[in-house]
């Protein structure tokens, strides 16, 4: 069927402000007729006109006037022209109509649209857990996660019975906002969550701000055993939180990830010694399609770097060269040639790795 709400990608419609008072457009009300009619091909040629007519002033109070009625049978379709032409989302006044209809709603189409109409907007997210399931998903899919909305998200991730609006909230936290993945952090550290619904959540997680979350950020395992019972317990969730995100993180690392780890080591020795292990364990295991990203990425971090530094890295170049063919292959055995040109001493640390001594 025909319908306006068939494509959730469409761009919102500029906020402006309302226009003078007017007559209603003409023949608005005769094409929600058609479009709530029986007739396809009418339906179909209503929709299209609706979708093009920007309603005034006038226009809008009779659509509100329309959507707010439970006995008028066009309530969908002008909560549909609603949803696509939203000048009035600027309006407290029917932002919180919009808000209030929600809440009474008991038609489950009904209430879907009008969470659809309050998509990108906080109040949405009062929604995730709504009687129909189907309204429920229409928030979680219009929610922008942000500070004021990221508490009631993951208390809807971590205890929602839906799993259709958990899986999508999960999926839309693959691009949170560094800040936002420190807070995932604290949630998790301040309370119990089960193993697999944790990590499902840290999975979906940006891999460079979760491990700058972890183990980059000032004070992130500081524990004061003065404290009493509730600080070992977070200390010892954190420690939880810390190996299973590792454990995520070496079985699918990203280029980003291993960038990041690899320049760490090369800056900072203590670094280098604490997170060795882990850095040759993404080594081994990111794509290799993304061998010459690294390959360049070496180069940039030893370009007039000390011979120290370049020896902590060359074991991992030579690791990586191993797996690599074609260009990325040679660029690799180039840039190691190199660094042996350097010295005596480098070009024999790198001949004993080559060979499997070092």
């Amino acid at each position: 069927l025909a319908t306006l709400a068939t494509a959730y990608e469409e761009p919102d419609a500029a906020l402006v402000a309302p226009e003078p008072e007017s007559e209603p457009e003409p023949g608005i009300e005769q094409l929600l007729e058609e479009a709530a009619s029986s007739d396809l091909a009418a339906r179909a040629r209503a929709v299209e006109q609706l979708r093009l007519l920007v309603p005034s002033a006038s226009g809008m109070d009779l659509l509100w006037q329309i959507a707010a009625d439970p006995q008028d049978r066009r309530r969908l379709e002008a909560l549909q022209v609603l949803g696509f032409h939203r000048s009035w989302i600027s309006s407290r006044t029917r932002l919180r109509r919009a808000v209030e209809l929600l809440e009474e709603e008991t038609d489950a189409d009904v209430a879907t649209t009008l969470a659809w109409c309050l998509r990108q907007r906080p109040e949405v997210g009062r929604f995730l857990n709504h009687r129909h399931a189907a309204t429920a998903v229409e928030a979680a899919i219009g929610l922008s996660l942000n500070a004021a909305t990221i508490d009631r998200c993951l208390g809807v991730i971590l205890g929602s019975a839906n799993p259709d609006v958990v899986r999508v909230l999960r999926d839309k936290c693959r691009q949170l906002h560094p800040s936002l993945v420190l807070k995932v952090v604290e949630r998790l550290v301040a309370e119990e969550v089960p193993e697999r619904p944790r990590a499902e959540l840290l999975s979906r997680l940006p891999q460079v701000a979760l491990f700058e979350a972890l183990f980059l950020e000032p004070g992130h395992a500081a524990w004061d055993p003065g404290q009493g019972l509730k600080s070992a317990e977070s200390a010892r969730r954190w420690n939880q939180l810390s190996q299973q995100a590792l454990d995520i993180m070496r079985q699918g690392p990203s280029v980003d990830l291993v960038r990041l780890v690899l320049a760490r080591s090369g800056e900072d020795e203590e670094f280098a010694r604490r997170h060795g292990g882990f850095l040759k364990e993404i080594m081994r295991r990111v794509h290799c399609r993304d061998g010459g990203t690294l390959v360049k990425h070496f180069e940039r971090l030893t370009s007039g770097a000390s011979e120290e530094k370049v020896a902590r890295l060359a074991q991992l170049l030579v690791d990586l060269s191993t797996r690599l063919d074609g260009g990325p292959g040679q660029q690799a055995a180039m840039l190691l040639e190199e660094w042996k040109e350097r010295s005596a001493v480098l070009r024999l640390k790198i001949y004993h790795m080559q060979q499997g001594l070092g």
